[in-house]
């Protein structure tokens, strides 16, 4: 999730594990704490492109470091205010603070590396969108409440009602995406498409409108379907796989990395001046020529996807680095988006036909 999300995730374990002991500042542990995994991305200017793909919600996200700094961190808390607090209560909460941040991860698309360093697989529970305000406003609400004087017993009590509320809206966000599943499961049967398989994920800052992937041999289908729409049909746009593109680099490093980041949700397209682009498809597009046409509402002939890398020589004339990476993504107009999303998320009658587009700009 995003960094406000995580510190304030943390800030709220640290008021309901240390309050009694450190008063207040047991939020600042904790803010401290729901940050520490995502500054892996201070030694980002250290590395070229390529290596930062594998590096964030790497060991920094693992169950390895977790158990390591627990009792590491525990003890220097307990330290600092000189055992005013236990190191066995400061260690659960570190254990609280870091697992929360691991685990509100795991429910994004972007993949978290959770058993590094002895495996690089990714987890991605495709629950969340990486920003959602109403996961994160009432727990920053009711944090921000529980700082207020008062009795101890008052504040853990308002802390306790925004976790109670964050939890209860993964719950239904989980009852959401079962449900969606099932109607993206019908629409692709009724319409004989084959399925290898199928990922959903939630749209920006909401649950309400989803967003289905489905992969076959040649390439993939991409539909959406909103909770409040008016029409059960379900229309699907194709986007081929192109693969034979990357014929002659498939050996490089930047290529084999994007493979494995993508875990094989991918496109790949040359533009007129001949460039490639690898588009992974997981985390959403925008069509920029007919911006209407976004969130499955038309013909994506011209989609900009959002996580989408452009390849390009480094000057080594040899070895698996002659091609390096850059994210290539025209930013919309946000004001224009928001509304178009606004508008999809309400519910319209999309068109009810299944299209199969070709990739071109």
């Amino acid at each position: 999730m995003d960094f406000i999300t995580q510190v304030t995730l943390g800030g709220a374990v640290g008021q309901a594990t240390m309050h009694r002991e450190l008063g207040n500042k047991a939020v600042l542990w904790g803010m401290f704490a729901g940050a520490l995994p995502d500054l892996d991305i201070l030694a980002y200017p250290l590395m070229d492109s390529v290596t930062q793909l594998t590096w964030h919600r790497g060991i920094s996200h693992s169950i390895l470091l977790t158990m390591v700094l627990t009792p590491l961190l525990g003890w220097l808390i307990a330290r600092v205010h000189h055992y005013a607090v236990s190191i066995e209560k400061a260690a659960l909460f570190t254990f609280l603070a870091l697992g929360t941040h691991i685990l509100i991860d795991l429910l994004t698309t972007y993949g978290t590396m959770i058993f590094e360093p002895f495996s690089n697989d990714q987890l991605a529970w495709n629950v969340l969108f990486i920003i959602d305000p109403l996961f994160t406003l009432p727990l920053l609400i009711f944090l921000l409440l529980s700082l207020l004087p008062g009795e101890s017993r008052a504040k853990q009590f308002r802390n306790a009602i925004g976790m109670i509320l964050a939890f209860a809206y993964v719950v239904v966000a989980l009852l959401f995406k079962f449900g969606t599943e099932l109607s993206f499961e019908r629409a692709l049967e009724e319409k004989g498409i084959q399925v290898k398989r199928m990922i959903t994920t939630a749209t920006p800052f909401n649950t309400i409108l989803w967003r289905c992937v489905v992969e076959d041999n040649g390439g993939f289908w991409i539909g959406y379907r909103s909770l409040f729409d008016r029409n059960y049909e379900i229309p699907f746009w194709y986007v081929p796989r192109n693969e034979l593109l990357l014929a002659g680099i498939e050996d490089q490093r930047a290529v084999q990395t994007l493979r494995w980041f993508s875990d094989g949700w991918f496109s790949v397209r040359k533009t007129p001046e001949g460039e490639l682009l690898f588009q992974d498809l997981r985390f959403g597009e925008f069509d920029v020529a007919v911006p209407e046409h976004s969130f499955g509402q038309g013909d994506p002939r011209n989609l900009s996807f959002t996580f989408t890398f452009r390849l390009f020589p480094t000057g080594d004339a040899t070895g698996p680095d002659k091609l390096t990476i850059e994210q290539d993504f025209p930013m919309p107009d946000i004001k224009n988006s928001l509304e178009i999303l606004w508008k999809r998320i309400k519910g319209t009658d999309p068109p009810a036909r299944t299209a199969r587009a070709a990739f071109k700009r």
